[in-house]
């Protein structure tokens, strides 16, 4: 019942007191604080479990988006009876140079025309992945059902140099990426991964500090200085290929050329191929044998200089490397390190779309094609 005006003035106790008021008003702020709290700490714990149930992708977002690729591809997803009529499968590992070099639509519909029967390819190329990063994502893969009949797999020199003490890989594989299970897997290949705060309890009670890069990465990439994405930019096709531009004028690719030689200087002096890298391939080589998977190894195209830029020394033990893993596992290596031009590289190492569709086309038919074709 609302109370007259008049009724205050005949009878002022009955009057709300300033003082009253004001208690009230603060009690009011002190619940809307309280909740807003509460409510901020069940919005940073919910965060912080679906990144651990990896319901949300942003613990590595590059793998589980380029995952999400390869669900569309059922093939490679066997299950314990395969279809009499599944096409033959091929997984490509590797970096960058994988990405933008090998158009797997392209080389499976050649695979296909060669082989008289159909072949399924996908690249599984990451920028920035190396070895270390390629055992990790195949293991998760083939956790997760994946169950390719022939695995190629990248040979990034760069990436096994082992005369410093911090890999190369370091750069791009921080731990945060990685599962708590991941950790020890890694460090016996030698690579060194300090458990990340976000493993821990800041993990759950402060996602949004915790993965605050990787949150503006993947939701608000404008907001990124130069757009500087975990990805590189690279956003890949169906069938997880990422052409690049067409032309690179000779400008363009001397300036990319420093970039990338500034990008690994600290890698070429001395290179020795005797890194963590090294244990990284043989391991991702132990998983295809278990996995019933025939491997084989790739170098890719360096070009415009590249060859210079190592310790010469250190490319002979690279051969030697290279063939002595192909030798232990019994897998062919194929170095397609001269199979372009520089004119069809970006930057040396990073193909043009039109040296990626040549490369492409040397690779089914020089190597794909009597690889799958021929005897197990």
């Amino acid at each position: 019942m609302r109370l007259a005006p008049s009724l205050f003035r005949r009878f002022p106790s009955a009057a709300p007191r300033p003082g009253w008021r004001r208690a009230s008003n603060r009690r009011r702020a002190v619940g809307a604080v309280a909740a807003g709290c509460v409510l901020a700490l069940a919005a940073q714990l919910g965060l912080g479990l679906a990144i651990r149930a990896e319901v949300s992708p942003l613990r590595d977002p590059v793998y589980f988006d380029k995952f999400a690729l390869l669900r569309t591809h059922p093939a490679f997803f066997p299950g314990p009876a395969p279809a009499a009529d599944r096409p033959t499968t091929l997984l490509l590992v590797g970096s960058s140079r994988t990405l933008n070099a090998v158009n797997a639509r392209r080389a499976g519909d050649d695979l296909t025309r060669r082989l008289g029967r159909p072949v399924e390819v996908f690249n599984f190329g990451q920028a920035g992945a190396g070895p270390v990063t390629n055992a990790v994502y195949l293991r998760r893969a083939t956790q997760a059902g994946v169950k390719p009949d022939f695995v190629l797999v990248e040979v990034h020199p760069v990436f096994l140099a082992g005369q410093r003490p911090d890999p190369p890989e370091t750069r791009w594989l921080l731990p945060f990426r990685l599962r708590p299970d991941e950790l020890p897997v890694v460090r016996g290949m030698g690579f060194p991964a300090a458990d990340p705060s976000a493993h821990g309890p800041r993990g759950l009670l402060a996602p949004i500090t915790e993965y605050r890069f990787l949150i503006l990465d993947r939701y608000f990439p404008f907001l990124l200085m130069d757009n500087k994405r975990l990805n590189g930019g690279h956003e890949p096709d169906a069938h997880g290929f990422a052409r690049l531009q067409d032309v690179s004028t000779p400008p363009q690719r001397a300036g990319l050329m420093r970039i990338a030689q500034g990008q690994y200087a600290d890698y070429f002096a001395g290179f020795r191929p005797t890194g963590c890298g090294v244990d990284a391939l043989r391991d991702t080589l132990r998983q295809c044998r278990a996995l019933g998977a025939r491997a084989a190894l790739v170098l890719m195209p360096e070009r415009g200089g590249w060859e210079a830029w190592y310790d010469a020394e250190g490319l002979r033990q690279l051969d030697a490397v290279v063939a002595g893993l192909a030798a232990e596992f019994g897998v062919p290596a194929f170095d397609g390190r001269k199979w372009v031009t520089e004119d069809e590289t970006m930057d040396g190492h990073h193909l043009t779309g039109p040296g990626a569709d040549r490369f492409t086309d040397v690779l089914a038919r020089d190597a794909l094609a009597p690889w799958i074709g021929g005897p197990r």
